[in-house]
């Protein structure tokens, strides 16, 4: 069957759509079995074959169209960042069912995926509080006092504050999570300068939990197991370096404090 200018732009089209859900999917916190899955479903709902090269900072995709001999299309996008966003995740999944069951059309499957693109977040203010009393049960799990556990929720709201306000100005991930590092064991320690109760150590130990990177810890050993050697390498590499940011952060606190 030979190709035409129309099958050369639907080809085309759904290639760069397919590319959007992939980078979307890995930047969101999905494992990378599961994007295949997902893309390759979507795929096959078009009437299309897929061939994928993963990697921790950017994809390629092949898209061959079996009707068409000789007919493909290849594009590689850079994934731009690396969060968590299991929102997305969770609708892109639902949805790319939905283009199987429903044979949903590009168009309408294209304005689909750019209303899941901006799903809201939950508000900053909760994540914070959540996340602050999260960080208060540590503590009192492991034994800490009222005290302690006031200490362990000051550090942490603060070191998330740094946290943030760092990334929102441009700064890489690792540097943001060593200073709010840096912050919150540093606020936790003048317990133990200051002797703030009878256990606190136990709020240095728990208020940088916060920031301990498990998404890609957990996406990286699932990668391994799963066969994505290349992805799952670099996820805990990257997990790695982070929780190396966090040790160095407490370091360099407890040496401006002066605890052993």
């Amino acid at each position: 069957m030979e190709s035409g200018p129309s099958s050369v732009l639907r080809l085309q089209k759904c290639t760069d759509m397919l590319l959007d859900v992939a980078v979307l999917l890995l930047s969101s916190g999905a494992h990378t079995e599961r994007v295949n899955r997902n893309v390759s479903r979507m795929a096959k709902a078009f009437g299309y074959q897929l061939e994928t090269l993963f990697s921790f900072s950017g994809i390629t995709l092949t898209v061959l169209d079996p009707l068409n001999s000789g007919l493909e299309f290849t594009a590689f996008r850079k994934v731009q960042r690396h969060d968590v966003h299991l929102g997305i995740v969770a609708g892109i999944s639902t949805f790319s069912w939905n283009i199987c069951e429903k044979e949903l059309d590009l168009v309408t499957t294209a304005k689909e995926i750019e209303q899941l693109k901006h799903l809201p977040r939950y508000p900053s203010w909760l994540v914070k509080t959540m996340v602050t009393l999260a960080g208060i049960a540590f503590c009192s799990l492991n034994g800490g006092d009222i005290l302690a556990m006031l200490l362990t929720g000051t550090a942490t709201v603060s070191g998330f504050w740094v946290k943030s306000f760092l990334l929102g100005k441009g700064y890489n991930l690792p540097l943001s999570i060593c200073c709010a590092a840096i912050v919150a064991s540093g606020l936790s320690g003048l317990g133990i300068v200051f002797h703030v109760g009878a256990d606190p150590e136990v709020a240095v130990a728990t208020s940088v939990l916060f920031l301990i990177p498990g998404a890609p810890l957990i996406c990286g050993v699932i990668d391994l197991l799963q066969g994505h050697i290349v992805t799952g390498q670099a996820r805990v590499i990257f997990g790695s370096v982070i929780a190396f940011v966090i040790a160095l952060g407490m370091v360099i606190s407890s040496a401006l404090l002066g605890i052993a």
